[in-house]
């Protein structure tokens, strides 16, 4: 009644579909900064889920290829026998196959046409994402306790707890996370966030956000900040830089943060 060589096969092809199905949802969702600071789901998943989906999904696949290719291994190696019915690793199929292997690995390692390209889509879902949602202030930001969080965005702490209870929103302790609080609103991080900014501490900078993934230009831009005036001030510092160079590209020649990096163009 079963075939154990027929399930097999079907496994391997139904766990192939749930990886490349998982895989597509998270090279397209936003990061994982942004997906929590929203709660962001797709089809009634989220982020985290499609990660759960997609490893288990890895593993299953991983396992009946294993046993796929155990129950195939004959033909397996009739694909390295050459004219002569004599087994030959580097047969031309073989090199052929090592080769595209090479090309797409080493594609991914240096970004080279098209690889970079498609690499690059993925930083395009970021920023679109990030445009559409919101970045959070800094990275899970929505698990810092209230007070914590208003101390490192120089907004006033007591301020913010009337603007929330003016929302209807109490909160239990200074210590209660962003994430606890917005689930108790029937809310996101990023809404009840967006309640207490205007508890900024009069005459305190705005903290940057999101550096990492910005362009000089775009922090620039954002900030305020002359685009000529901070090339020659990176430049005169030894920098490799032009005005689309990424704040994180920039902060690894030196090995420094993207903030150290804020803070020079700054001056």
């Amino acid at each position: 009644m079963f075939n154990f060589r027929k399930i097999v096969s079907l496994t391997m092809l139904l766990s192939f579909i749930v990886v490349v199905y998982s895989g597509v949802f998270l090279f397209i969702v936003p990061e994982g900064k942004v997906a929590y600071w929203v709660n962001w789901e797709l089809f009634g998943l989220s982020k985290t889920q499609y990660a759960e989906v997609h490893d288990v999904g890895v593993l299953l696949f991983l396992i009946s290829s294993v046993l796929h290719i155990y129950l195939n291994w004959k033909a397996v190696l009739n694909y390295l026998k050459n004219k002569s019915k004599k087994i030959v690793l580097f047969t031309p199929n073989f090199i052929v196959a090592l080769l595209i292997t090479l090309i797409f690995t080493a594609g991914s390692l240096y970004k080279f046409t098209p690889f970079e390209s498609f690499l690059n889509i993925a930083t395009s879902m970021d920023k679109y994402w990030a445009h559409e949602y919101g970045k959070p202030p800094f990275g899970h930001a929505e698990l810092s306790g209230l007070k914590s969080l208003c101390s490192k965005m120089n907004l006033d702490f007591e301020e913010a707890k009337k603007l929330l209870e003016e929302k209807g929103i109490t909160v239990k302790s200074e210590n209660e996370t962003l994430l606890k609080i917005s689930e108790r609103a029937g809310m996101t991080p990023a809404e009840v966030y967006k309640i207490i900014k205007p508890a900024k501490i009069e005459g305190s900078e705005e903290v940057p956000t999101g550096l990492g993934k910005m362009t000089l230009r775009e922090v620039c831009n954002d900030y305020d900040i002359d685009t000529n005036k901070a090339l020659e001030i990176l430049k005169s510092q030894g920098f490799n830089v032009s005005p689309e160079s990424q704040m994180k590209e920039l902060s690894e020649q030196r090995g420094m943060l993207p903030m150290d990096i804020y803070e020079l163009i700054k001056q």
